[in-house]
């Protein structure tokens, strides 16, 4: 069991999804000795699985669930699930009136760099083209540990957002609407010394 703690998951995907988009979500490798990853998913459909490595220690994972029900997704290090898998999706009928990839999210908090340990970021999330959906975040750095993220509506579909990193570290968050990843999220902050 000792190898199963260094492989961590967490995002929409492992938790709901629609049918006929995609389910997203991060694994990340913690230190350096990782084993083989490996991914299987148990449910009404075939669903197709992409992996994309991004090169520092995360990959950003994908399914297409093409049928609404439960899904089992496993995430397996060295042939063995990690630490709360399988995860278990609920996956929902596609609402006519929800448009997660027409959600934008911009500002210096989702910014590559530029982020100081102790200041502010702050970035806005536009979803005024979404239709109804429920906007999530899902936020943590390197270590693991959660990111609290400041969330207010502005009233108009817009939405004003802020965290303060505590820690010169990489932060991952992942923006969901409707239960779907939003364009270009996951965002991964490298927060600096300052």
């Amino acid at each position: 069991q000792a190898g199963v703690q260094k492989v961590r998951a967490w995002g929409p995907g492992l938790e709901t999804g629609q049918v006929g988009k995609s389910a997203d979500f991060v694994v990340e490798a913690i230190g350096t000795e990782v084993g083989t990853l490996g991914f299987s998913i148990e449910g009404p459909s075939q669903a197709k699985i992409e992996c994309d490595d991004k090169g520092d220690g995360s990959c950003d994972v994908r399914y297409w669930p093409t049928e609404p029900g439960e899904y089992a997704v496993h995430v397996i290090c060295d042939d063995e699930d990690i630490r709360d898998s399988p995860f278990i999706a609920h996956i929902l009928p596609a609402p006519p009136d929800c448009f997660p990839d027409k959600v934008k999210a911009f500002g210096p908090g989702l910014e590559p760099t530029g982020c100081i340990v102790d200041k502010p970021a702050e970035f806005t999330i536009d979803a005024r083209a979404a239709g109804k959906g429920d906007l999530k975040l899902y936020a943590q750095d390197a270590d693991g540990c959660p990111i609290d993220i400041k969330v207010i509506p502005n009233g108009d579909g817009t939405f004003r957002c802020s965290y303060v990193p505590t820690k010169p570290i990489k932060h991952t968050i992942i923006i969901s609407w409707g239960g779907v990843n939003v364009p270009k999220s996951p965002f991964r902050v490298n927060v600096g010394e300052g």
